[in-house]
């Protein structure tokens, strides 16, 4: 796009609107202002202009995207996704590495728009896992989760969910799964005897760890200097962040060796 496509989409709240919103199909004059919650004194030039850079025409009483404007709207809800991210808490984004999210992952971290973050926990929990983390685990009925650092709360933690009946996959990586069998061999064994429960250890490099279950979405990022954040998570609880966290424990676990036994 050239720097006068880019100030006509973005430039205009009100443009933007109406090029997303006619992606569904052609919109009368009253749908588009309705939409946009403004009369047609704000709403009419803004179309004047869409119109004058052949992006939409009017056919009868409806306002149509052009087959240049069908192209330019396909490509915008990506990066409006993606802006809203980053919108949403801007330092968060830019003191945490994004990076080692893998890179097909990443190009689709848009789908993460509507997240929130969780409230930094008190002096007095400094090192346990947050309470809207717990308290959102103890009402799934499905859990994968990625783990890069070891947590000795977690072990028994997980175990408890495998003898509710929770579906829950585990994956690792090597250093976390040493300390596992070092530590606490006895309830990773009984972990193990549980039809409903899977684990995985992974040789790759992973810094960042994550949990999505069928209700919420929560993934931790390291400082861009490798250290662990454990006072703030991203949380998401919408189907397209869902299936993100899905995609992403997918990718690994395709990548890890299964584990049955000790």
């Amino acid at each position: 796009m050239n720097s006068h496509l880019l100030e006509l989409i973005f430039l205009s709240d009100k443009r933007k609107g109406i090029l997303l919103f006619l992606q569904d199909g052609p919109k009368t004059i009253e749908a588009i202002k309705k939409y946009l919650n403004a009369s047609a004194v704000a709403v009419l030039p803004q179309l004047k202009k869409l119109k004058d850079d052949s992006l939409v025409f009017k056919l009868a009483d409806v306002y149509i995207l052009s087959p240049l404007g069908i192209a330019v709207a396909g490509r915008m809800q990506a990066m409006v996704s993606l802006l809203n991210v980053f919108g949403n808490c801007y330092d968060y984004w830019a003191n945490h590495a994004i990076d080692c999210i893998p890179p097909s992952l990443r190009n689709r971290i848009g789908d993460l728009e509507n997240c929130t973050f969780s409230a930094p926990p008190d002096r007095t929990r400094l090192f346990e896992p947050h309470r809207e983390f717990v308290g959102n685990l103890a009402i799934s009925r499905r859990i994968n989760g990625i783990a890069s650092i070891f947590h000795p709360l977690y072990p028994s933690f997980f175990l408890t969910f495998a003898k509710k009946g929770v579906d829950i996959s585990l994956l690792v990586t090597h250093p976390v799964y040493e300390r596992i069998i070092e530590e606490y061999r006895t309830e990773f064994r009984e972990f193990l005897n549980f039809e409903n429960a899977c684990f995985y250890v992974c040789d790759e490099k992973i810094e960042f760890s994550h949990v999505v279950t069928d209700r919420f979405l929560s993934l931790t990022l390291p400082f861009p200097d490798g250290t662990f954040d454990h006072k703030q998570d991203v949380l998401c609880f919408d189907p397209l962040a869902l299936q993100w966290g899905e995609d992403l424990f997918a990718y690994y676990r395709d990548r890890s060796e299964k584990i049955t036994e000790i």
